[in-house]
């Protein structure tokens, strides 16, 4: 099957430019496919994530690395892995489509209007309840954008915004546990939450007395629960958290359930099967009740932000979500946060922020 009209008349405008600039220009379509397979390991996957059949992405890979002159794919087993040549121009695709989406977004910003589709990725699970009210009031004042939610794994939020599967995530890190810097995207600071320890209702100090109608007393420290099975999200900051803190307590915990639901984890929790740690701003589940232990030491702390491409920050819709989540964070409680950032927000995304405790 030949080309397509449209691919001919990308392909005329392509030669169009080479023949002002005096230069071969390369293909930004044929790019992005590098850039998927770079991301997914393998062509076959690149060209599911895109809807494209295998040969095609194939096919066109193979033009690309003719017009280049340079092998950009080690084609092996079952995988396809990138040279140094195809590393580099991975890279530079990266920059060119922060150009074009900061072009783009500059002339949504001209007209002013709300429009068009964004999508959002929202870690449900983890997320605070902040996020969709405000995703509504924004829906409410806007009728021309459609919002449409995707949930994601907490660890998979950044990636989800690079690969441009949704426009804008809520992403989340943990204090002593390393995030990877990505390439070409904007995070937005929004609020920090303590971290703290969960027990069930009933728990109680090993070895504790508490007299008739007291509450059963607690340890204040972590080491005091060195000795309690405990309760951790498998593959996730938390749980990365939660191992790196006990160590530090001096001991190894006693793991007997894993789960990557945090709710399943206080219902777990609430019913005694094990204490855990848990963000102040991830709720309660209605019916499993459970006791939130400050411990004494230095705080452990969930850092909150908005993530977006660098290019679309401009965008109407993105500006206008941004303002409302921080109009959001303004309203949590003052004794459920260690940070937040003020809601004055211009479109370069600078702003001031009040602090109380360690940045993000």
């Amino acid at each position: 099957m030949g080309p397509s009209r449209a691919e001919r008349r990308g392909g005329r405008r392509r030669w169009a430019l080479a023949e002002l600039t005096g230069h071969k220009v390369l293909d930004v379509r044929k790019l992005v496919l590098l850039r998927e397979v770079q991301a997914r390991g393998s062509i076959a996957a690149a060209a599911e994530a895109l809807n494209y059949t295998r040969s095609a992405v194939s096919q066109q890979l193979s033009t690309l690395e003719a017009e280049t002159g340079a092998e950009l794919l080690d084609r092996g087993k079952g995988r396809a892995s990138l040279t140094a040549a195809g590393r580099m121009l991975v890279e530079h695709v990266e920059r060119i489509l922060i150009g074009l989406e900061a072009a783009e977004s500059e002339l949504a910003a001209l007209s002013g209007r709300v429009s068009g589709e964004l999508r959002v990725g929202v870690p449900f699970h983890e997320g605070p309840a902040m996020l969709v009210p405000a995703l509504t009031r924004v829906r409410r004042a806007h009728p021309d954008l459609k919002i449409v939610l995707r949930g994601l794994p907490v660890g998979g939020t950044r990636e989800a915004v690079r690969l441009g599967e949704v426009d804008l995530a809520l992403a989340v890190r943990y204090d002593h546990v390393p995030e990877p810097s990505v390439a070409g995207l904007h995070e937005e600071p929004l609020v920090g939450d303590r971290v703290r320890l969960v027990v069930g209702p009933e728990e109680a100090a090993p070895g504790a007395r508490p007299g008739p109608g007291d509450r059963r007393p607690l340890p204040r420290t972590l080491a005091g629960y060195a000795g309690q099975p405990w309760v951790l999200t498998t593959d996730s900051g938390l749980g990365a958290l939660a191992l790196h803190a006990c160590a530090q307590a001096g001991f190894a915990p006693d793991v007997v359930a894993r789960t990557s639901d945090p709710h399943a984890v206080l219902g777990l929790v609430s019913f005694g099967w094990g204490v855990s740690l848990m963000p102040d701003l991830v709720p309660d589940r209605p019916g499993y009740p459970v006791r939130r232990v400050a411990l004494d030491g230095p705080e452990l702390v969930r850092h909150l932000s908005l993530v977006v491409r660098s290019g679309h920050l401009d965008r109407p819709a993105v500006d206008a979500v941004i303002t409302e989540v921080r109009h959001a964070v303004d309203e949590l409680p003052e004794d459920a946060v260690v940070w937040r950032r003020a809601s004055g927000r211009g479109t370069s995304g600078r702003g001031e922020r009040e602090r109380r405790g360690p940045s993000v």
